[in-house]
């Protein structure tokens, strides 16, 4: 379930460039705490001015273990993150639990998937895990090569961690490079070092896709760690599912994505009503458009504000009405409603945090925003309620 962007390279075209059959290297020193395993490495590769080495912690978070394919220099500013630093960091943040308020079941057509253990309410953490491979967004060596280097991360993890690893859903089921297949059709993206790097996160994998899901998620790369909460209130024994495309795209668009990268056609509720769909993202767009004209001759209103509200509710978009809350917490602000602009503004900042994590940006913002409503610039900038 690879996330975000595409992958960057295409695990059956074969690459041919001067470092792409070296010999694996083993750098020599006995010294390479925090890792359990000598590191293994490719030659110097001109293209990003460094080797890649495999990286591998097997003792990570009480014997989950971990495996980073990385730069020299990205390694070592993973290995003075506090997760590596401090075995006690994780559990204190609900990181890796033995177990959560899910269950995993094969679902007719779908594969495996999520269910909920009980009745989940919005903003419930459903799942907070660390990963068992990260690995550098080169695309310099070739498909053999990468795999080599692959297969020696995961055969490092703990058994039971590369049983899990081996165990998630491929794409193209070649064995030959299953260890890239995992990768194909199971990672986020998490940036380290200033670096893209793909990552699995073997639990939260098993999660499926819709374009309305009812679970939103963030990545933290402080904590090395995958969050997901509930984005709306989910039932006892509902699947749980997040978005792997664009959700604002429209419908043929969405299709087109998810075809090309993971092989499989959506059939959720909104894909089914693919043209009603795409005039209520019509209607979205229209109203927040509207919404973020500050002209003096806006018509913009708390009524579009609300109707905006009610337009992602309808298309089951709750994962995502960090903008349709924060509209609404400055149109209401616009017009002078304290009462309005608190409740959106809180709203706003809690959706932001289901998306982006409590680091985000957007935060203080809404936060001031908030608890100061009349000293943001928007104050009563608009002449009316209706």
């Amino acid at each position: 379930m690879w996330r975000e962007m595409r992958l960057s390279f295409n695990i059956f075209a074969f690459i041919t460039v001067a470092s792409a059959h070296q010999d694996i290297l083993q750098p020599i020193t006995t010294n390479y705490a925090p890792w359990t395993h000598q590191p293994v490495c490719t030659e110097h590769l001109d293209a990003i001015d460094s080797p890649l080495c495999v990286y591998t912690n097997a003792t990570f978070s009480n014997g989950r273990g971990i495996s980073i394919f990385t730069t020299p220099q990205i390694a070592e500013e993973v290995a003075e993150l506090l997760p590596l630093q401090d075995p006690a960091i994780l559990a204190s943040h609900g990181v890796n639990p033995d177990e959560g308020p899910w269950h995993v079941r094969e679902l007719p057509g779908k594969g495996m998937g999520v269910l909920a253990k009980h009745d989940l309410h919005r903003g419930d953490r459903i799942t907070a895990y660390t990963p068992c491979l990260l690995a550098h967004m080169e695309n310099v060596l070739s498909t053999p090569e990468r795999e080599k280097f692959w297969r020696i991360a995961i055969d490092q993890l703990p058994c039971h961690s590369k049983e899990h690893y081996l165990s998630l859903a491929t794409i193209y089921g070649d064995p030959s490079v299953v260890n890239q297949d995992v990768v194909k059709a199971n990672a986020f993206e998490m940036q380290l070092g200033g670096q893209m790097h793909l990552a699995v996160f073997p639990e939260t994998s098993r999660m499926n896709h819709a374009c309305s899901p009812n679970a939103q998620y963030y990545l933290e790369p402080s904590l090395l760690a995958h969050f997901v909460h509930a984005a709306r209130d989910i039932s006892k024994d509902e699947e749980i599912t997040i978005s792997y495309a664009p959700p604002m795209q429209p419908h043929r668009a969405r299709q087109h994505y998810l075809l090309d990268a993971f092989h499989f056609t959506c059939t959720c509720s909104r894909c089914r009503n693919g043209k009603a769909s795409d005039m209520a993202l019509e209607e979205i767009d229209n109203l927040q458009s509207s919404l973020g004209d500050w002209s003096a001759d806006s018509t913009a209103s708390v009524k579009n504000a609300e109707a905006l509200i009610r337009k992602y509710k309808e298309e089951g978009l709750d994962a995502f009405l960090d903008t349709a809350y924060g509209h609404a917490a400055l149109t209401y602000n616009a017009v002078g409603s304290v009462r309005g602009t608190e409740k959106y503004a809180k709203l706003a900042a809690e959706a932001v945090t289901f998306k982006y994590g409590p680091s985000a940006a957007e935060l203080d913002m809404w936060r001031e925003l908030e608890s100061k409503p009349q000293r943001h610039s928007s104050w009563r900038r608009r002449k009316s309620i209706g």
